[in-house]
């Protein structure tokens, strides 16, 4: 009786450190480019109180579009896309809110202030010297006082009202040139308009139209009225830091901030 020869399977071998390293996963560093972006994202929305931190919004959105680029092309390499395009989403979300927020207030303001000169404007062509120094007040000291008042303590404080026109010696002669040669003016345009501190300014040009017969000389058709705003209540209200006359157009620096010594003091 013939014997089988008996067969015995023999395991494949099995590479034990091959199949280790296929399962730990390859290392990739998280992109600078990515997190700079997020940080400059989260700062952009400071570009409500100030506009250079619109630098930090276009900082954000840049970075963000390289680290995604870059991560994209060396995905083997790098990680973080979802990092950067936070932050360019932060970047665009503050900074086109900041800039259409600053385009809106900038509209009111040009708005409220070509008003207030208008109404200035009427002022000076037919109200008294008294009416003109009112405006000359901020709104909280002349909310509770006539123009005769305002008038009547200025005069008191300068001890006559010599004292008074000699004080606001540009704004008595432009009224001179009004009244006196019968001349006609009329607000012209706002030449500038900014902040200043907490408060807002503009620079409103007055034209003087002489009447027939009566002629200016160039250098007298002109006036400026420098104004500042606050609001209050909601809304804002005006007053008439000075005048100037005669003005030549296109002259006007705005205010200078003064330096503060760091307890709150201005010098």
């Amino acid at each position: 009786m013939a014997i089988e020869p008996q067969l015995t399977a023999q395991a494949p071998e099995i590479d034990t450190a091959s199949a280790i390293e296929n399962e730990i996963p390859t290392y990739r560093a998280i992109s600078t480019a990515a997190v700079i972006s997020l940080v400059c994202g989260f700062l952009a929305i400071f570009s409500f109180a100030h506009w250079m931190f619109l630098t930090c919004a276009v900082a954000a959105i840049v970075l963000g579009v390289l680290a995604d680029r870059n991560i994209r092309r060396m995905p083997d390499v790098l990680t973080g896309r979802g990092l950067a395009q936070a932050g360019m989403g932060l970047g665009l979300v503050f900074g086109l809110a900041a800039i259409t927020t600053a385009a809106v207030q900038d509209g009111i303001v040009t708005m409220e202030a070509r008003k207030f000169a208008r109404v200035y404007e009427t002022v000076l062509q037919k109200g008294s010297l008294d009416d003109a120094l009112w405006f000359g007040q901020h709104p909280e000291v002349r909310s509770s006082k006539t123009p005769e008042q305002i008038g009547s303590e200025l005069r008191q404080a300068s001890r006559g009202r010599l004292s008074v026109e000699m004080d606001n010696a540009a704004l008595v002669n432009l009224r001179s040139k009004i009244h006196d040669q019968s001349a006609t003016i009329h607000f012209s345009e706002l030449e500038q308009h900014g902040k200043d501190g907490l408060n807002v300014y503009a620079a409103a040009l007055y034209e003087l139209d002489p009447a027939a017969g009566k002629p200016l000389p160039p250098e007298e058709r002109f006036a400026m009225a420098f104004m500042k705003g606050t609001v209050r209540n909601r809304r804002y209200e005006w007053w008439i830091e000075r005048v100037t006359y005669p003005y030549q157009p296109s002259t006007f620096k705005p205010p200078v901030a003064k330096p503060d010594d760091g307890h709150g003091h201005a010098h």
